[in-house]
Parts: structure tokens; sequence; C-alpha cells
């Protein structure tokens, strides 16, 4: 017959380590969404970051546009944004590199609602600096190098 008495010490051990390894990789995997309003041109941007920053900038020449962001787990809340304004967030691409933001963008002749950054398209094309400028004719999307790489062209306000 077998009295072996059970480890108590050792099995808390066990589960104090599993739950120290969930708990970092909870953290390392929550994104860090903020979102600011600044004068296009103005530099916050912390280069020795490991972290994403998307940048949308109106060139309409004239006109404010509104915009709305959310991703899974934050929503950014609506703002109109000036002519030459932009609004920004930064945040941590999750480790499984599954994060993404949409927006839905509208001015006075048009909307569109688009993934701004999707970590499986961006991780390549824009990993810290994701910029998009508003535009009349269309919202452009540029790389890393500053390229146009996509547009989006606006549906009209008549066909919503």
């Amino acid at each position: 017959m077998n009295n072996r008495i059970p480890n108590y010490k050792s099995q808390f051990s066990k589960i104090v380590k599993l739950m120290i390894l969930a708990l970092f990789i909870g953290l390392w995997e929550a994104p860090c969404a903020t979102s600011t309003k600044a004068q296009a041109g103005e530099s916050s941007i912390d280069t020795g970051s490991r972290k994403t920053r998307v940048t949308i900038t109106n060139n309409l020449e004239g006109s404010n546009f509104t915009i709305h962001c959310k991703s899974k787990d934050d929503d950014m809340g609506t703002h109109v944004i000036a002519p030459q304004e932009n609004y920004s967030w930064e945040f941590k691409v999750n480790f499984w590199h599954t994060t993404l933001f949409f927006c839905g963008v509208s001015w006075r002749d048009g909307s569109l609602v688009y993934d701004f950054y999707k970590a499986s398209r961006d991780l390549n094309r824009c990993l810290y600096y994701c910029n998009w400028y508003v535009k009349r004719d269309a919202v452009y999307g540029l790389n890393e190098v500053g390229d146009p790489d996509i547009v989006l062209r606006w549906s009209s306000k008549s066909e919503n």
C-alpha cells in the first residue's frame, strides 16, 4: 500500500509559476491604445519604443472630417478633425499578430469604413509608422517609406 503524502509546497509553487506566466502573457498582449489630436507636422513619436503609431491627416483643403476608430478591446470615440490637423494613436501589436483597428471616416461628400491597421497586412507594410492622408478624391495609405500603396475611394453620401 502506498502511503505517500502529497507535497503541497511543490504543487503550490507550480501554480504560482503558472499564474505569473499567465499574467505576463496577458500584459504582453494588452493593446496600449491612446489617441491624440496634434497639428500636422508635429512629431510626438518615441523612436525608442516598439509601438506602432497610426496617423490620419486631414488634407481636405477647407473641410473637416469625422472619424471613429475601434479595435476588439478599445473604442476611441468620435473625433472631428480640422484641415491640416491629424488624429493618431499608438499601440503594441499583440503576440499572435492579430491586432486590428478599423475606422469609419466621413465628410461632406463621402464616407468609408476600413481597417486602418491590420497586423497581417501591415507588419511588413508599415510596422512602426502607418500614415494616412484624407483627400477630396480618396484616402491614401502610405507604407513605411512614404509611398502611397493603398487608395480608398469615397462612397458618395447618396449611396449610403
